[in-house]
Formats: structure tokens, C-alpha cells, sequence
């Protein structure tokens, strides 16, 4: 039974995901960063705001750097790579990479 995060482990697979973003053309950095009104919305993945890439750049990526660079609690569980799949239906092809990697980092993320 695991009881504590491997936080390095967590940083790196952020990294990757990071990557495989930018490689699929879909990070949009400091210059594309959504408005606090898309930011805020209180929607699941804020999908009646948002893409979900951006949900992953500029929610999930970033809070959970966030959390890890000021050492607070991470979430106990996770399933967002089912969402993922639902999102990329159809064009797993293109997606297979991004949804392993979400789904290597809910693993690592829930706690057993």
C-alpha cells in the first residue's frame, strides 16, 4: 500500500506531458494564457471554457507544479487519461502518447 507521493517521479511526468503537448503543437505558454473568467468556470475540465489541452496546460499542469514547488498536499487520486480518451475519441493515433502519459500520471498520482 502506498501512503506517500513520489514527487519526482510526479514532476517528471509533468514534464513529459509538457512536452508531448508542445510536440502536438497544442501548448500555448505565457502568451495564450486563458482569461480568469475561463479560468474560473465551475464546469468539470472547465469544458464550456476551455479546450482540454488548455485545461491540462493551464489547470492541471500548473497547479499540481504549484502544489509541488510549495510542498502542500497532492490530490490522493486521479482519473483524468477517461476523460482524455472520451476527448480524443476516434483520433487515437494522434493521441495515443498524451493519453498514456495522463494515464502513467494518474498512477502515479493515486494512492493505494
Amino acid at each position: 500500500m502506498t501512503t506517500t507521493h513520489d514527487v519526482a517521479a510526479i514532476a517528471l511526468k509533468l514534464e513529459h506531458l509538457e512536452q508531448e503537448l508542445k510536440a502536438l503543437e497544442l501548448w500555448g505558454g505565457a502568451q495564450q494564457v486563458p482569461s480568469v473568467e475561463q479560468l474560473s468556470s465551475s464546469q468539470p475540465f472547465c469544458l464550456d471554457t476551455l479546450e482540454f489541452h488548455q485545461w491540462l496546460e493551464y489547470i492541471l499542469i500548473a497547479r499540481l507544479r504549484e502544489l509541488i514547488s510549495s510542498q502542500q498536499a497532492l490530490p490522493r487520486a486521479m482519473m483524468v487519461h477517461t476523460y482524455a480518451q472520451e476527448q480524443y475519441r476516434g483520433q487515437w493515433g494522434k493521441y495515443r502518447k498524451l493519453i498514456g502519459l495522463l494515464q502513467e500520471l494518474d498512477a502515479l498520482i493515486t494512492l493505494q
